[in-house]
């Protein structure tokens, strides 16, 4: 009987190793599909990613080929095509609420901004994720409010994060807006400055990963939007004629109405 409890025993730690050794090698697709499930339901556009790699010994990770598409309303395909993501964990938080990221880079993202009537792309991403963000909160105090032994059992505290420094390098920005007809179908490039945001959640004790998202979402379309006033600015000097009078006689003012207008037009 022992010989049997004993193989029993052993049979048990090798499914549980061998479970363990699952959930980690597939670590990387567990979070690619959290990625993609919960970036569609707090964008409200298509989120897809092509690869997420980690390794919690290391505490190093990436993301490739994350993309970001347009909340309906928009005609571009797509708002956000991500190069790569970086970031280094502090690997003594991993199993703590809020996780500590040293640093988060995110290399050569391209960026469509685009403006029309009822707004730009990506300020109506970061509103939906804020409305997200703002539900998710709401079911979480609704959630714990039960009280009882119990609830602690079944409702976990959301997982939060502190991030010390996030960068945005080399982000390439194409500004498409179809609110002026005077452009007709010019698309315009800029490079925007790095953007680097700091210790992002630390005064509240963790942010949410959607507040992250928000904030990210909210200094890129800052940034975006100031790039965009100023190439738009200069592609007057190379609108034709007839294109560059449509455009003043549609603004009071002659070309200070027109600088006027396109910061009106995009949101600055």
């Amino acid at each position: 009987m022992l010989k049997k409890i004993l193989i029993g025993v052993a049979v048990l730690i090798v499914l549980i190793g061998v479970g363990v050794y699952f959930l980690f090698s597939n670590l990387g697709a567990i979070i690619e599909a959290a990625i993609e499930k919960y970036g569609t339901a707090a964008t409200q556009a298509t989120v897809a990613v092509d690869k997420v790699t980690l390794s919690l010994g290391e505490g190093k990770g990436s993301i490739t080929g994350l993309n970001v598409g347009n909340p309906p309303g928009f005609t571009t395909p797509r708002s956000f095509e991500m190069g790569t993501l970086n970031l280094a964990i502090d690997t003594g938080s991993i199993t703590a609420n809020p996780v500590v990221i040293r640093d988060v880079t995110i290399l050569a993202p391209k960026i469509t901004y685009e403006r029309g009537a009822s707004g730009g792309n990506l300020e109506a991403i970061r509103d939906n994720v804020r409305k997200y963000a703002g539900a998710q909160e709401s079911a979480g105090r609704a959630g714990g409010s039960g009280g009882g032994s119990s609830g602690g059992t079944s409702e976990q505290p959301e997982k939060k994060v502190i991030i010390e420094n996030l960068y945005v390098r080399d982000a390439q920005v194409t500004i498409v807006a179809t609110n002026l007809p005077a452009l007709g179908t010019r698309q315009l490039s800029v490079t925007l400055p790095t953007v680097h945001l700091r210790d992002i959640g630390k005064d509240k004790g963790g942010a949410t990963p959607a507040e992250v998202a928000s904030r990210v979402l909210g200094a890129l379309a800052d940034e975006a939007a100031k790039a965009s006033v100023a190439a738009l600015q200069r592609s007057l000097g190379d609108l034709g004629g007839a294109a560059r009078q449509q455009l003043e006689q549609a603004v009071p003012g002659g070309a200070g109405g027109v600088q006027e207008r396109l910061r009106g037009v995009l949101g600055r």
